[in-house]
């Protein structure tokens, strides 16, 4: 994917969810980093740090975790971002007051699904999916490979996903998108469900000359996906973003699709 620098809006949306991300694993844990305790043992050895050096510092933690959900780097596809440093290089993040504004916020969220609920709306994916979420439920199982395109496509899948049983996003599901909401959606569903490391998300470069058909079985080998058995697509995929799910789908061998626009 070629890099693109994130905007100051999109960069604002990242910290939003990532933040609220934050807030949900940090009340589950046992070591606190956003808690009262925490304020005051920064305030007693950090407080000449302005608090977003304190902010990104807790996201760079969790991002080494979760890297799609908390870092820049595989969000906006950013060049230069590793496995043990997965912030990328490019990213310029939102004015200090802005971020040190939404960090200052301590409201956890109720529930996963409602940590969910608030970075799909981070990211203007609040949109009503249920019919699309109500044909998924019967089609995944814990066996079934997902291709997913567009974000109101990353949003229904994230939905049916988090709230199922033994299902696993981190495993099961491909994104085949650009669009940093829907690569943080799949990330913060993975750190929503406790499961670590990147989803799988498909590099759509593809070399001069190169037929969509020769890209999606050169994908196939990187992604090291044997198959797939549906494809879930929404309006605001891309008509090449559309095309590069439709020949991975067809390689992978998903014949079944669920396109939101006919909802």
């Amino acid at each position: 994917m070629p890099h693109v620098a994130p905007s100051q809006d999109q960069a604002l949306c990242f910290y939003r969810a990532a933040l609220t991300t934050a807030r949900m694993l940090d009340h589950d844990s046992d070591a606190r980093v956003l808690d009262a305790d925490a304020d005051a043992a920064w305030q007693a050895y950090g407080d000449d740090l302005p608090a977003v050096v304190r902010c990104d510092l807790v996201l760079r933690n969790f991002a080494m975790l979760y890297p799609a959900a908390f870092a820049p780097g595989p969000v906006f596809g950013l060049s230069g971002w590793y496995d043990d440093d997965p912030w990328g290089t490019g990213f310029e993040r939102p004015p200090h007051k802005i971020v040190e504004g939404l960090f200052a916020g301590r409201n956890t969220p109720e529930s996963p699904a409602d940590a969910l609920e608030q970075v799909l709306h981070s990211w203007g994916l609040a949109v009503d999916t249920r019919a699309a979420e109500e044909a998924l439920r019967a089609r995944i199982s814990p066996s079934t490979h997902v291709l997913v395109s567009g974000g109101r496509a990353a949003a229904a899948v994230a939905r049916v996903f988090l709230r199922g049983e033994r299902l696993s996003m981190r495993s099961q599901g491909i994104l085949v998108s650009a669009d940093p909401a829907a690569r943080q959606v799949l990330g913060v569903t993975c750190a929503l469900g406790r499961e670590a490391g990147v989803p799988l998300l498909a590099d759509l470069r593809r070399e001069p000359e190169e037929t969509p058909s020769a890209w999606a079985t050169r994908e196939k080998r990187r992604l090291n996906v044997a198959r797939a058995d549906l494809l879930v697509l929404s309006p605001d995929a891309s008509t090449s973003e559309r095309a590069s799910a439709q020949a991975l789908a067809a390689v992978l061998g998903a014949a079944d699709v669920i396109d939101i626009a006919a909802d």
